[in-house]
């Protein structure tokens, strides 16, 4: 799906589609890379495009199970509270700087994937293992383009829009490449001091045991 930005007899105008997504060989996290047409109408010369993306989960456009809705309780709340609660997370907010070009040209979007479970995004995308993630990408910036001989800037308005449906499955394939089955969990240092008392007092061999028999004595599991 494409979306223009409409130009004046002095301003290029723009139009944005999602024609792929793959991921980074080598980088410090995991890391999905959205491939991003952007095409300049007429032959106007693109000298460079400072460019801002929201990334956005457009969580409303797609059906949910029981048990996909059931894990998103946290996101979302109970069932009565949906219809008011749900719309769009935002994921990512990268900038790219795109080069000279004229007529088309591609360019890669990147978008971590972390595992801070304290962000909505991040627990909306592990609560999904099968289906599409529907993404809106909006697109800002600034655009220095020629104009009569002349180096012209432009303002990208928030309202060119491109969408995308991710298979739930790249997201996870991903992740489990860079952390295997491990999780990581952040607590502030009080909290892990009183866990390493905890594990030393009984002689447990690491954190997760401690963690497993606390989870046991409460009757978490």
């Amino acid at each position: 799906m494409t979306a223009e930005l409409k130009g004046t007899p002095t301003t290029p105008t723009l139009s944005w589609a999602i024609v792929g997504v793959d991921t980074a060989p080598v980088d410090a996290v995991p890391t999905l890379r959205f491939h991003v047409e952007i095409t300049c109408s007429g032959s106007v010369v693109v000298q460079s495009l400072t460019l801002a993306v929201s990334v956005r989960i457009a969580a409303a456009l797609r059906d949910y199970t029981a048990e996909e809705r059931e894990r998103l309780r946290g996101v979302f709340g109970t069932a009565e509270q949906w219809a008011h609660s749900i719309g769009d997370l935002v994921w990512a907010r990268p900038t790219v700087h795109v080069p000279r070009f004229t007529g088309r040209t591609v360019v890669e979007v990147p978008v971590p994937c972390g595992y801070d479970v304290e962000l909505a995004s991040v627990s909306y995308l592990r609560a999904l293992t099968d289906g599409d993630i529907p993404l809106r990408f909006l697109f800002s910036g600034t655009l220095f383009h020629d104009r009569d001989g002349r180096l012209a800037a432009a303002r990208v308005p928030w309202d060119g829009e491109a969408r995308y449906r991710l298979p739930a499955s790249c997201w996870h394939q991903l992740r489990e490449r860079y952390f295997g089955r491990h999780r990581w969990l952040r607590v502030d240092v009080d909290t892990y001091e009183r866990l390493l008392d905890y594990r030393a007092r009984h002689a447990y061999t690491s954190p997760q045991e401690a963690i497993e028999s606390l989870l046991k004595s409460s009757g978490s599991v």
